[in-house]
């Protein structure tokens, strides 16, 4: 189903102790986080193992991502989810819905961690942790996902649910403009392309999302620009700098303590030929 988006499938096996790393590589840039957070970033599934004391798995995941095996556990936090899969099963990894693109990347950067621990049961039932505020799992049974409303009207819901923060830097500034620019474009897509086949509830949810979108991209850029222009948010964006100022006094002291022919001699190289 997802063929289109993951990498080639490569088969790991981890001992107990082990650790399996999922992390954003370091010359990925996180403007390509944008339109891959909606999709699943991992899928994992659980194959059969000739030893009791490891886990094997075959892994698929985004290209930009790097996968390590590590020999440490991951640290028993409380956020720390846990669950079990057996021989055939599988999951998927999703990051987690309402989380800034900034922070995802972060998180990602960092790297997902999972832990595998196999029971000596008949069916050999894997355990399998990681901590749950880089991403949330959903198995492969249960992952309903393209059944729900669209992805569109979705993506626009958790944006627009989000409390930016307009004091950010304008790197991740223009991020945030990026993020809604292309919701926008996505949504305006949608509607062409499935004029026809297009409840007419969700059609006027989406112009609605889509004003309301325009409206918090408008803010953005705003804030964009006096981030980009103005150098002092006490002083107007047009305003001089206390430099300029002090510079214009003293060529105006210049100019008065200078004898008449170096005036004259100082304005007719500086006038407009």
């Amino acid at each position: 189903m997802y063929n289109h988006l993951f990498s080639q499938p490569v088969k790991y096996q981890i001992n107990q102790g082990q650790t399996l790393l999922i992390a954003l590589a370091d010359d990925v840039s996180d403007f390509i986080l944008l339109p891959a957070l909606s999709q699943p970033l991992a899928e994992i599934i659980i194959c059969e193992s000739e030893d009791e004391q490891c886990s094997s798995f075959i892994l698929t995941c985004q290209p930009f991502f790097k996968v390590d095996v590590i020999n440490s556990q991951i640290v028993e936090q409380p956020e720390k989810a846990e669950f079990k899969r057996t021989f055939g099963q599988g999951f998927r990894l999703y990051a987690r819905v309402g989380v800034a693109p900034r922070i995802s990347a972060e998180l990602l950067r960092k790297g997902i961690g999972l832990s595998f621990t196999a029971e000596g049961t008949p069916q050999k039932q894997i355990n399998i942790g990681y901590l749950q505020s880089v991403c949330e799992s959903i198995n492969l049974e249960s992952d309903l996902r393209l059944n729900q409303e669209p992805k569109e009207l979705m993506m626009a819901k958790a944006i627009l649910a989000r409390n930016f923060d307009y004091e950010e830097s304008p790197e991740n500034l223009a991020i945030n403009i990026s993020e809604i620019e292309q919701v926008r474009a996505d949504i305006n897509l949608y509607l062409a392309e499935e004029r026809n086949k297009v409840h007419a509830i969700i059609a006027a949810q989406l112009l609605k999302l889509d004003n309301l979108l325009n409206h918090k991209q408008q803010w953005l850029l705003r804030t964009y620009s006096q981030s980009q222009q103005r150098t002092n948010y006490a002083s107007a964006a047009n305003e001089l700098s206390k430099d300029v100022e002090d510079l214009q006094r003293k060529l105006e002291c210049f100019s008065l303590l200078a004898p008449a022919d170096v005036s004259l001699m100082v304005d007719k190289l500086t006038e407009d030929t």
